[in-house]
């Protein structure tokens, strides 16, 4: 006579525990999972900022202050919204459409609504916190505001980038980067360190960091 054995299934102690297991894996993932995908959007800005760098400083002279003075255009769908002003006044390059509405006193890029419908038109800056320039450039008058300084032949400038990598736009500070054409020691508003960096001429410099601020 044959015997069968009885299969036993998975009592509900085991599924409880298998799924809180599951629980605990996934609240560890998945934030630091979004932290990555932040870290990996703020790429766009280092290069953009490079690229404006180098334009203004192949440049002998002092431009005109519009941002494309330097030969400066992001390509489309950036998150950033470009600065060389603070209050971006009299005009910015509005991305809102499918056509790019440029001025000739277009002082900041703004973030292309067109893909980012959500985003406002320019990021709020945070500016730098009593930086200190090297000598040259604190003759110009260069301080935390952005903009070109001093006179034709010798001149410095201070640009920053502003925009938002946790799709979170509305309810906290813009993740906010400066490049300026002088040495420097600056000192980040968030995450605050308490000390200044040593920051060297053409290097993005990250003034508050949206992925781990808020």
């Amino acid at each position: 006579m044959k015997t069968h054995r009885r299969r036993h299934g998975f009592t509900l102690i085991e599924l409880m525990i298998v799924v809180a297991i599951i629980g605990i894996l996934a609240a560890i993932a998945i934030p630091n999972f979004v932290r990555f995908q932040a870290r990996a959007r703020q790429s766009e800005v280092t290069t953009n900022l490079k690229s404006l760098f180098t334009g203004l400083r192949t440049q002998q002279r002092k431009p005109a202050g519009s941002i494309r003075s330097s030969g400066f255009s992001p390509e489309r769908g950036n998150r950033y919204s470009y600065h060389l002003d603070d209050s971006c006044s009299p005009t910015y390059e509005d991305r809102a459409g499918v056509n790019t509405v440029e001025n000739n006193t277009d002082t900041c890029i703004g973030v292309d609504q067109f893909k980012f419908t959500s985003f406002p038109s320019f990021f709020n800056v945070e500016a730098l916190s009593g930086p200190t320039w090297n000598m040259k450039a604190t003759n110009d008058g260069m301080a935390s505001s952005a903009g070109i300084f001093g006179s034709q032949d010798d001149w410095e400038f201070l640009a920053y980038a502003a925009g938002d990598v946790d799709n979170n736009p509305v309810n906290d500070k813009a993740d906010t980067w400066s490049i300026s054409s002088a040495d420097g020691q600056l000192m980040s508003t968030c995450p605050a360190t308490g000390y200044p960096e040593n920051v060297a001429a053409g290097e993005p410099f990250n003034v508050y960091n949206d992925v781990n601020c808020d």
